[in-house]
């Protein structure tokens, strides 16, 4: 198989192949020609554009077809020339990622009056996969931020569903969720690079707005050649330069106090401090139509203020960020080129919070020093042959957390439901070195262009990709290594008042790093091969295969990874007018994940933490109910807790360990995890008419193979270097009755109303359900416990089939755009309405398993989670929001003013949106604050303990609804209240 995984890239390269679906930088063009409906053999089409370096040429074949691959996006005017025919010109737009089409129907000279221009459809609609895409034209005359995130919410199919990484995550906005998918399962590329971090899976800020080209979207349906993804692939490309000199340079301004307060009772008022991001960019040729440049840059040092959950302190933040990129583009001859790029980010941040945390103590700094390089080659050997090569590589590093490593100053403290933390910032800063995440890669691609008499046309693409993700990453979780599990105490203000700790509850956690990564490497090395067969002008087919082979090393060095998977990519599409106006999609494709970092890395005993919870068995400390002024101080109960702790032995007291979970001891592999893979079904029909069209697509989604941790009886003991015996699991993939699955039906369009006013929009209803979530807001990916422990959780209750926490059912963007040029300038108003249907959220908690009998365990557990309702049961509210633009360009001789001023929720909708910011605590027996009600048989009494396989738990007697809950916890549980902000710049 190592023999065969060799040879066949070498054997692709020599089979004459042409790219579908262009990878991230380009985008294609293709057509016929014809005369009085019969195929034009032999007509000359040159095509020229200000985004290409000089022209190109090719010949129709004998079935009238042309093509051009890899070509750069942007207008281009197409010319068709045949001696004793009228020459035809069009113009048209090549789109990044997307195959353009530019039909033409040619005439003899003689008896020709007038141009004959075969209409055709737009890009979206030629294409069996589901896609938007955005130009920065667009995006920049539209009330939304002009980042990638801010353009990839704009499609059908996607939202921001996803979990927050920490509080602080403004606006009511989550990690990017496409087609159904868990947030870290997307692919995003800028210039042909994955710019995904490799853990949580989100897009690095690799970009500067005002260098951005234009962003596609693809969402269903997707070519073979894209891989090592879940959800949908987000492709972005910057600006190239041109023969003709260009830049701009602008100030964006904004201010904390410009958003409106939101209804959340205990926000404070922001401060009023106006800040500054500049962009600036400048291109142009160095040697016409051989070598151009282009340069941008960025710089922010913006001041803002935010407050801690539940207490309510205000504090600033700081953020210094500094962006650069540079490119080249060369023409080395004729047919052969070579795009260089690379970005540099480094931002500084202060007033970082992770979690919810209750002081100011708990606030951390943060750097992030961020790179991106691409070098792009492509070589036209044939009018038909090309061959493509790309090297890329992303390096990103960070440090933040506390950096103090004394027990005194360096430990956190905790109480959970929710889980709030004070005394000591998450994890260990700078003093504990930069934590790196970085991916390379190696992609090798040719194509070929085949024209048959009686088979119709083949546009073969193979390729052969190499791509690495890289983490080292020594990830100390506090200063001290140390947490206490306890209780606060609070003042008549509000503010943490003290701690403490009662040994039937309180614990002490120990999340060592056992030794230093040695770099982990998980790769996928792919093959691909895609066929876009065009049989004749009504039915056209695509066939695609993709090989995937995971291999990789764990931070100690140790292989964890060796697995091989197909992916198999089918569509056919059907014109029944043969004339592009109407057109019918159907597709199956199945997308195979990568082995993903989380659980790949998860044994390793070197970079890893290990956590063990060892029991406060000693003195009351600060029991509850202790008068304030009685509490002693934060320091003593610390040193108390470590005093006690020292005095039994410590952690090589076996006595008082309740569980751990230690890398490489209480897991195992007994075989390597395979990649989790979806299969997908769609169905769409387009319409194209004379001033837009409309596109409908069905999408349905079936996960399987997901992340589990198995431990049973079965799976035996373990002892570890202390002499502790440990139940051990088998980390492994299963199916079992775990399900995920998505039902879509999506619609977008456009229309140009009138030369000045155009409307466009999509919606999406959907249907998310199952019961894997496979993500949560501490770790990007989760285990789900299927069979951990099965006779403490395989109950009906633990993991439901129901409404999961992405199902949004309604989505809906609609924006309006209406332009106005007089002769003091041009005015451009937009308006866009949005509409998104509310989250789901369940009444679930931990419960304790006192009632149930040991089989046999070493250490069972003691705790496990219980869904006291229907999952997504609850749901926060619906939202919508009113938001508008307004640009003014004013040309002043070479160069143009602008302003740019949008208005956001225009109506100040104040929905609450986002669940993970709403109170969902249940109490149970484990919490002295759920006592019994009325209807208990001991009412005021502590809430009873249940057996979950053999009991209904009963509200008032085994459990209790938190008097929050289903209210809002923070500001951020809100949608953006109105808000205003500014550009000014120049553009020439």
């Amino acid at each position: 198989m190592r023999r065969l995984v060799r040879i066949i890239p070498i054997l692709i390269l020599l089979i004459p192949m042409s790219l579908f679906g262009q990878a991230g930088t380009s985008g294609a063009l293709t057509g016929n020609v014809t005369t009085e409906g019969r195929a034009l053999p032999g007509v000359t089409v040159t095509i020229t554009s200000p985004a290409l370096q000089g022209t190109r040429t090719t010949v129709t074949g004998e079935t009238g077809a042309y093509n051009f691959q890899a070509l750069p996006p942007g207008r281009y005017t197409v010319a068709f020339d045949l001696e004793g025919m009228q020459q035809v010109t069009r113009e048209l737009q090549v789109s990044l990622a997307q195959t353009s089409r530019a039909d033409a129907e040619l005439r003899l000279a003689a008896v020709a009056e007038n141009l004959t221009v075969v209409a055709t459809a737009p890009a979206v609609l030629e294409t069996s996969q589901i896609a938007a895409n955005f130009t920065a034209a667009e995006i920049e005359e539209l009330p939304v931020d002009r980042t990638i995130r801010g353009t990839v919410l704009l499609a059908p199919g996607v939202n921001d569903s996803g979990p927050n990484a920490v509080s602080g995550d403004k606006n009511g906005s989550g990690q990017i969720t496409i087609s159904g998918a868990q947030s870290f399962d997307n692919l995003f590329l800028v210039n042909g690079v994955v710019v995904n971090e490799n853990l949580r899976g989100q897009p690095r800020n690799l970009f500067i707005e005002d260098a951005i080209q234009e962003t596609t979207v693809l969402t269903g349906g997707v070519s073979a050649e894209y891989g090592r993804f879940l959800g949908g692939v987000v492709s972005t490309i910057t600006k190239s330069g041109g023969n003709q000199f260009s830049g701009s340079i602008r100030d964006n301004l904004t201010n904390d106090s410009w958003t409106k307060k939101s209804d959340f009772a205990a926000q404070k008022d922001p401060i009023s401090d106006i800040n500054h991001q500049y962009e600036a960019t400048i291109g142009g040729r160095i040697i016409r139509d051989r070598l151009w440049f282009f340069g941008a840059g960025r710089y922010e040092n913006r001041n803002g203020s935010d407050q801690t959950f539940q207490t309510a302190i205000p504090y600033s933040t700081s953020s210094k960020d500094k962006r650069w990129e540079g490119k080249l583009t060369g023409q080395l001859s004729s047919k052969h080129s070579l795009v260089a790029s690379y970005l540099k980010d480094q931002l500084d941040r202060t007033g970082v919070a992770s979690g919810r945390i209750l002081d100011l103590r708990s606030l951390a700094t943060r750097t992030e020093p961020n790179s991106l390089l691409a070098l792009h080659y492509s070589g036209i050997f044939t009018s038909n042959f090309l061959l493509e090569g790309q090297f890329s590589k992303m390096d990103y590093a960070f440090a933040q957390g506390g950096e103090q490593r004394d027990l005194i100053n360096g430990t956190i403290l905790l109480q959970s439901g929710p889980t709030r933390r004070a005394w000591s910032p998450t994890f260990c800063g700078v003093v504990c070195g930069l934590k790196e995440r970085n991916n390379k890669e190696y992609l090798v691609k040719s194509s070929y262009f085949l024209s048959t008499p009686t088979m119709g046309t083949h546009n073969l693409v193979g390729g052969y990709d190499d791509f690495h993700q890289l983490r080292a990453e020594n990830n100390f979780q506090s200063g001290s290594d140390y947490r206490i599990h306890g209780h606060f105490f609070f003042d008549a203000n509000g503010q943490v008042a003290g701690f403490g700790v009662d040994p039937t509850e309180a614990q002490i956690e120990w999340d060592p790093v056992p030794a230093l990564s040695d770099t982990s490497d998980f790769a996928v090395r792919s093959l691909f091969i895609n066929d876009k067969w065009e049989l004749n002008n009504r039915w056209s087919f695509n066939a695609g295969l993709r090989y995937d082979k995971d291999y990789g090393t764990n931070q100690a060095g140790v292989k964890t990874v060796d697995d091989s998977a197909f992916s198999p990519r089918l569509a056919a599409s059907f014109d029944p007018m043969a004339n592009g106006r109407h057109r019918f999609n159907v597709s199956y494709g199945r997308y195979v994940s990568k082995v993903d970092q989380g659980p790949a890395d998860f044994t390793a005993t070197s970079g890893r933490y290990a956590s063990y919870y060892f029991n406060y068995l000693g003195p009351e400390i600060n029991p509850v109910g202790t008068p304030l002024n009685q509490l002693v101080p934060i320091p003593q109960v610390i040193q108390g807790v470590f005093d006690w702790y020292n005095s039994v032995g410590g952690r090589s007291n076996p006595d008082i360990l309740d569980s751990a979970s230690v890398p490489g001891v209480t897991t195992r592999f007994d075989k390597s995890l395979v990649a989790p893979y979806l299969d997908e079904i769609t169905a769409g029909y387009g319409l194209a008419f004379g001033k837009g069209y409309l596109k409908a697509d069905y999408v349905h989604r079936n996960w399987d193979k997901f992340y589990t941790i198995r431990r049973t009886l079965q799976t035996g003991t373990v002892v570890d270097a202390n002499g502790d015996t440990f139940d051990q699991g088998v980390i492994e993939n299963s199916s079992g009755d775990l399900k995920r699955n998505y039902n879509a039906l999506q619609l977008q369009g456009t229309y140009r109303v009138s030369s000045p006013l155009s409307i466009s929009g999509n919606y999406t209803f959907a249907k998310l359900r199952g019961n894997v979530e496979g993500e949560d807001v501490s770790f990007a990916t989760t285990f789900t416990d299927e069979n951990n422990y099965p006779e403490y959780t395989n109950f009906a209750n633990n993991h439901p089939v129901g409404n999961l926490d992405g199902d949004i059912r309604h989505r809906a963007n609609v924006w309006l755009q209406y332009e106005l040029p007089t002769s003091f300038g041009r005015f451009n108003f937009s308006v866009l309405e949005r509409y998104q249907s509310a989250l789901p959220y369940s009444g679930s908690a931990l419960i304790a398993t006192s009632k149930l009998t040991n089989p046999g365990y070493v250490s069972p557990p003691s705790t496990a989670n219980y869904f006291f309702t229907e999952r997504g049961a609850f749901r926060v509210d619906n939202v919508t929001s009113t938001d508008l633009g307004l640009n003014y360009y004013l040309p002043i001789t070479k160069v143009t003013l602008f302003i740019q001023g949008d208005l956001l929720n225009l109506f100040d909708e104040q929905s609450i949106s986002r669940p993970f910011f709403v109170d969902r605590t249940v109490l149970t027996s484990r919490q002295a604050a759920c006592t019994q009600l009325s209807n208990g048989p001991t009412p005021g009494a502590r809430c009873l303990a249940f057996n979950p396989f053999m009991d209904t738990p009963v509200e008032g007697i085994h459990y209790r609804f938190g008097p929050n809950f289903g209210k809002p916890t923070t500001v951020d549980a809100y949608q953006l209240p109105r808000t205003y902000r500014v550009s000014v710049g120049l553009r020439f």
